[in-house]
């Protein structure tokens, strides 16, 4: 594995890397990826992440998928590039084998780790508590139980530098602070598609992060090559918020990749049918059979076949999205039929929907 510290002056035009990033590569277990952090100033001098792009050079089709992002490790990326930034990359690379051996709270080895990075800190005259808070992205009293523990296991000493009392520094929050968005006010859903790829912004329960997907083609076919989440400069909660792992685990993958993969391919139509029916609801419910109704009036809208729509927007066969038309009618949600419009010889070109 690879760190690279990049200052301020490399990035600080982009939201999120107002202090400057961090590029890791080589990571076990995806060593094709390269993963960028942004990184904004906190208090105590800490960096923390704030924005983050994962990129395969040479990508083919199928190799950065959900699927592929959920599998990565994001408190490791982010535990690395906090560390980097905020005491050396000779540091990052120390937790990052230590991080191999995939200690666990409370075990012998995570207290190993955690006496690294709290050994690291006082070098630096870092508040250890906090530094090690920021690694983490946990509360300082889970750190004090870590620390106790620690020291249980004899693996940590009493250090004379108090953590309580080290020297506050304000976060580094420049730039124009926009204004909250006002209450109550629909999200928008904007896609726009540009030289960098499709850029998504004000998704459902979703609003305070943009995301970009950035594409690749081989053969004619465009896939995607590299994903990017950085903080929406129009929220002012955006603005201030830092990356965590529990962040990227709540993010709206599917629904991201879904709507930027279709934004690029130039097909509209799903692009636009996202937009309306919102990320697919799994479980079943009244909000799944509204979801379903959503998505067949609007193909009937577009003059279009419904089931196929809902086929791709939920990933599933035709015959799960007839049940759940039949379901939905059953329900009382929806009684629109949708009437196949005759071929050039005057015959439907399918029978009539359930």
């Amino acid at each position: 594995m690879s760190v690279t510290l990049y200052d301020k002056g490399a990035a600080s035009e982009r939201p999120g890397a107002e202090a400057g990033r961090v590029e890791i590569s080589g990571l076990e277990g995806a060593r094709t990826a390269v993963f960028t952090v942004g990184l904004r100033r906190s208090e105590h001098d800490i960096h923390r992440p704030a924005a983050l792009r994962l990129r395969v050079p040479g990508a083919r089709p199928g190799r950065v998928t959900p699927r592929a992002v959920r599998a990565v490790d994001w408190e490791r990326v982010l535990a690395i590039a906090t560390v980097a930034a905020t005491v050396s990359t000779r540091a990052a690379e120390q937790l990052d084998a230590g991080w191999t051996r995939r200690p666990r709270g409370g075990s012998r080895d995570f207290c190993l780790l955690v006496a690294a990075v709290y050994a690291h800190a006082v070098a630096r005259h870092l508040p250890p508590r906090h530094v090690i808070a920021a690694v983490w992205g946990k509360g300082v009293d889970t750190v004090d139980n870590w620390l106790a523990e620690a020291r249980r296991r004899q693996v940590l000493g009493q250090d004379p530098l108090s953590s309580r009392h080290g020297p506050r520094t304000e976060p580094d929050r420049r730039g124009v602070i926009p204004l909250p968005r006002p209450p109550r006010q629909p999200p928008s859903s904007q896609t726009t598609v540009g030289t960098n790829g499709a850029t998504l912004r004000d998704l459902p329960d979703c609003p305070d992060w943009s995301f970009r997907i950035e594409p690749g083609a081989r053969e004619g076919n465009v896939f995607v090559r590299g994903w990017a989440i950085q903080p929406d400069i129009t929220h002012a909660g955006g603005w201030r918020t830092h990356l965590t792992a529990k962040a990227l685990a709540a993010a709206p993958l599917d629904d991201v990749f879904a709507r930027g993969l279709a934004a690029l391919q130039g097909n509209l139509y799903l692009a636009t049918a996202r937009g309306v029916v919102g990320e697919p609801v799994r479980t079943r419910g009244p909000d799944h059979l509204r979801q379903v109704t959503d998505a067949y009036l609007f193909a009937l809208a577009q003059e279009q076949p419904p089931l196929p729509l809902i086929c791709t927007l939920w990933n599933v066969s035709y015959r799960t999205a007839s049940s759940w038309t039949s379901k939905a009618r059953r329900a009382g949600v929806l009684t629109a039929r949708y009437k196949p419009l005759p071929d050039r010889w005057g015959r439907s070109s399918r029978p009539e929907g359930p």
